[in-house]
């Protein structure tokens, strides 16, 4: 009987162990599938690297840290995140006509690129500010921005000066210069008045979500901007929000060493219910008096952001033209 106890304990202790052995196995497992190098595919949609659509890995996300906060401003919910450098590399410019656009609405950034020969280089980079809730532009006054992609963009229809150029945003501070010197209109079929503008009197949006549709600079960046790059007939692309780097803009990066502060992981931004939900933090009051909190639902009913009463600029300019860059010839000559 004794030798049967003894064999029932080895027993039990070496099933013990094996299912020891066995959980911390799968536990390992699961941290390599979490930890597993990610990749982009063409189009910037994130893949696993072994994936057969894998073109390039990922850059290491961004901390905790850098992360977007829900912000009161004017009793207006709008979302804010941590500022980066500006960058802008005039000195790198071959050919201006060659230059496009790429915006990411996930990490807040509009990139400036040059098509070179077989190469494309980043020329500049500047934080930027979009509409409030997250998502594709579907209707006039839906407060979200439209985007596209590579195979269809967007372009630069007309150069417009907006220095003088005023808006109601609703939040109490009634008609006020909102444009910059600059509005760069946009052709976004199905949608009318988007475009990118500076932030006058509204600084402080710059990067974040607090717009009613366009594209918000700083100021000096609006002014860069025009100044050295832009022309009527640019080609445009704004990224999805759940798009990452596309392979040439992370082949730039590497090659040219551009570090930069925002690269959120998808899975870790806010959702447009969490922004409507989340715990607000103080920002702009006017009069040191605090308004009501207006929820996103409500700010369906504030004017749209587009054609302004003073705006009487009718379009002009060169066209673009093409590059033997394989990136920019997807911007001009692919099939819409």
């Amino acid at each position: 009987m004794q030798i049967f106890r003894v064999l029932r304990k080895i027993i039990f202790l070496t099933a013990a162990f094996a299912l020891i052995a066995c959980s911390g196995s799968a536990s390992n497992k699961e941290q390599q599938t979490e930890n597993q190098v990610q990749a982009v595919d063409p189009d910037g949609n994130i893949v696993a690297a072994e994936s057969e659509k894998a073109v390039k890995p990922i850059f290491p996300y961004s901390s905790d840290d850098i992360r977007e906060h829900v912000v009161l401003d004017y009793g207006i919910r709008t979302v804010r995140t941590d500022p980066d450098n500006t960058i802008s590399f005039r000195d790198k410019v071959r050919d201006r006509n060659k230059c496009f656009i790429v915006m990411s609405k996930k990490d807040y950034y509009l990139y400036v690129y040059e098509a070179q020969g077989k190469d494309t280089v980043l020329i500049a980079r500047y934080d930027v500010c979009f509409a409030l809730k997250k998502g594709n532009k579907q209707k006039q006054g839906d407060m979200r921005t439209p985007h596209c992609t590579m195979k269809n963009p967007f372009s630069i229809s007309q150069i417009a000066d907006a220095s003088s150029w005023s808006h109601d945003f609703g939040d109490g501070r009634g008609s006020i210069k909102s444009y910059g010197d600059y509005f760069l209109r946009l052709v976004t079929p199905g949608h009318k008045g988007i475009g990118i503008h500076g932030s006058t009197n509204n600084r402080e949006s710059v990067p974040g979500r607090a717009s009613e549709g366009c594209i918000r600079l700083k100021d000096e960046d609006i002014r860069d901007l025009r100044k050295n790059y832009a022309f009527v007939g640019m080609k445009v692309v704004i990224k999805a929000e759940e798009v990452d780097d596309l392979p040439f803009e992370i082949h730039a990066m590497e090659k040219q060493g551009i570090e930069r502060k925002r690269h959120f992981d998808p899975k870790k931004t806010l959702t447009n219910e969490q922004i409507q939900n989340a715990k607000t933090e103080p920002g702009r009051v006017k009069g040191g008096k605090k308004r009501a909190d207006v929820q996103l639902d409500d700010l369906d009913n504030l004017q749209e952001e587009e054609f302004v009463a003073t705006e009487n600029v009718k379009s002009g300019g060169a066209k673009g033209t093409k590059g033997k860059n394989m990136t920019l010839e997807e911007l001009t000559s692919r099939p819409k």
